[in-house]
C-alpha cells in the first residue's frame, strides 16, 4: 500500500493542476505562449545598458556545459505571472528621481526612453554633468537606471593590466567604501522611500577594492525571479549607479515543466535562455587565451526553481517557470522550463516594444507595486482554490498576504486530527508531494 502512495499522490497533483488550468482558461489545458526567438535580454540583463545589443550574447550559444552536481528540483509544475508597467509610470519615475535627488522634468526621447537630468539649451541630456536617470518602457513593463556622473563613478573599475595608461597613471582606489551591511541597509532605506515593498526582495552585497555592490532579487510568492535591482556605491559611500524594474505582476496560467536534466540542453538555445554572470566570466577568460578556443566548457553544480522573464511576440512580458543553473562562480544561466507543447516562436525582433513609442502614463490609480501589496482578500470557495497547485510554502505566503490563516489537514495520504472550531478566515490544505491538491474553509 505504501509503495503505491507516490504514484497516487502524483496523480492527485496532476488532476488538481489540470482542473485549475481548465477552470482558469475555460478550455482543456493552458494557453500556448508565442515567444520572441531570443530571451537573451531578460531579467537583470534587460536593465544593464551594456546588454542593449542582443547580438553580443550570440557567442554564448557556442558554450559547452558539463553537469557535475545534483540537479534535483522538487517541482513538476508552476504558475506563470504576467508583468505590467504601472498606470502612472511617469509619476512613479518622477517620484524615484526625487528619492535619488535628481531634479528636472521627465522628457520623452526616441525608442521608448525617458530621461530626467541636467540638459543644455537644446534640451540634450548632459550625462557628464550631475546625476541623471533613464526610464525605458514597453507594454510589458518599465525599467529605470540612475547614474551619479561623479568623479567617484569614473574609478569604479581598474584599467587593463599592463596597459600604457596603468603604467603612466595608475588608478587611485576609492576611499571609505561602505561595508556590505551598510550598503544593504542604505539600499533598503532608499527603496522603501521609493515605495518598493522590500520584503519581496532578497538582498546580497559584495565589496571589492573599487565599490560595494548590492543586488536585490525580486521574489513572487516566495519564488526568486531573474529580475533584480542593483546599487553600486563608491568613494565615501556615494551612490554611483542603480537600476531596477518598475512593474507589478498578476498570476496567469499553470504549466507542466521538463526535468532539469532536459532543461540543460536548452542552455545553447537563445529561445529559452538568459545567460548569467558565470557564463560571461567564462567567456571573458576564454577571450584572453592564445589562441582563442572555439568554445568553452562551463561546469554546472546545481539548479534551483525560479521565475524567468520572457518576452512574447505581442511585446508583453511574462515570468515563466524556469531553472537557474549555477556553479561556484555564480549563475550559469536561466532556462524556460515549461514543456515545448506550450510554446511557439515568432518575430526575431527582440527589442522590447519594437519601434512603437509607449506612453508611460500621467496619472490614474496605481494597480500595484513590485508585487501587489498585502491586502485582505475575502475567503470563499473560489478564492481558496487559487492555492491549489502551489507548494505548501507558497500557499502559506499567499494566504498570509490575503489575510488568511492556514493549517494542514492531510499530507501524503495521512489525515491529521483538527480542532472542531470554525474560522471563516482559515483554509485547510491537503498536501501531496509538497503541492496543495485540495482546500476547504473553516
Amino acid at each position: 500500500m505504501n509503495s503505491r502512495r507516490p504514484r497516487v499522490a502524483l496523480l492527485g497533483v496532476a488532476t488538481a493542476l489540470l482542473s485549475l488550468i481548465a477552470a482558469s482558461c475555460g478550455e482543456p489545458g493552458p494557453l500556448k505562449l508565442s515567444l520572441e526567438i531570443s530571451q537573451a535580454r531578460s531579467g537583470e540583463n534587460l536593465s544593464v545598458a551594456e546588454s542593449a545589443d542582443t547580438g553580443a550574447w550570440s557567442a554564448y550559444s557556442e558554450n559547452k556545459y558539463e553537469v557535475v552536481g545534483d540537479l534535483s528540483v522538487d517541482r513538476v509544475s508552476g504558475f506563470a505571472w504576467s508583468v505590467f508597467q504601472k498606470n502612472d509610470t511617469k509619476g512613479s519615475f518622477r517620484a524615484l528621481a526625487e528619492v535619488f535627488g535628481v531634479a528636472g522634468e521627465v522628457v520623452k526621447n526616441e525608442k521608448n526612453t525617458f530621461t530626467i537630468g541636467v540638459k543644455n539649451a537644446d534640451g540634450e541630456l548632459l550625462d557628464s554633468v550631475g546625476a541623471h536617470m533613464y526610464l525605458w518602457v514597453d507594454v510589458g513593463g518599465a525599467w529605470w537606471s540612475y547614474s551619479s556622473a561623479s568623479p567617484s563613478a569614473s574609478v569604479s573599475s581598474p584599467c587593463a593590466p599592463n596597459s600604457p595608461d596603468c603604467a603612466t597613471s595608475p588608478p587611485v582606489l576609492p576611499s571609505n567604501l561602505l561595508s556590505e551591511r551598510d550598503a544593504m541597509n542604505r539600499t533598503i532605506v532608499t527603496m522603501t522611500k521609493a515605495l518598493y515593498n522590500t520584503a519581496t526582495f532578497t538582498f546580497t552585497a559584495k565589496k571589492s577594492e573599487w565599490s560595494t555592490d548590492v543586488t536585490g532579487v525580486m521574489n513572487i510568492a516566495g519564488i526568486p525571479t531573474n529580475m533584480t535591482v542593483s546599487f553600486s556605491y563608491g568613494a565615501e559611500g556615494a551612490l554611483n549607479y542603480a537600476s531596477g524594474p518598475l512593474v507589478y505582476v498578476k498570476r496567469a496560467n499553470g504549466y507542466y515543466m521538463v526535468s532539469p536534466e532536459d532543461a540543460v540542453k536548452r542552455l545553447n538555445d537563445a529561445r529559452y535562455t538568459s545567460w548569467g554572470t558565470a557564463t560571461a566570466a567564462a567567456r571573458d577568460i576564454m577571450s584572453q587565451s592564445n589562441p582563442i578556443p572555439d568554445s568553452v566548457t562551463i561546469p554546472i553544480t546545481g539548479a534551483r526553481y525560479v521565475l524567468m522573464q520572457a518576452t512574447l511576440t505581442s511585446k508583453t512580458t511574462i515570468l515563466l517557470p524556469a531553472y537557474t543553473f549555477y556553479n561556484e562562480s555564480g549563475d550559469v544561466g536561466s532556462v524556460i522550463a515549461i514543456e515545448d507543447k506550450y510554446l511557439v516562436y515568432g518575430s526575431s525582433d527582440s527589442t522590447p516594444g519594437g519601434s512603437a513609442v509607449i506612453n508611460p502614463g500621467t496619472g490614474g490609480s496605481d494597480p500595484g507595486q513590485i508585487e501587489p501589496a498585502p491586502v485582505a482578500v475575502p475567503l470563499d470557495e473560489t478564492s481558496a482554490k487559487t492555492l491549489i497547485g502551489l507548494t505548501e510554502e507558497e500557499a502559506g505566503k499567499v494566504a498570509s498576504e490575503n489575510g488568511w490563516t492556514v493549517r494542514v489537514a492531510m499530507r501524503d495520504g495521512e489525515a491529521f486530527m483538527l480542532t472542531s472550531n470554525y474560522s471563516k478566515t482559515r483554509v485547510n490544505l491537503s498536501i501531496e508531494m509538497t503541492l496543495v491538491t485540495a482546500v476547504t474553509i473553516g
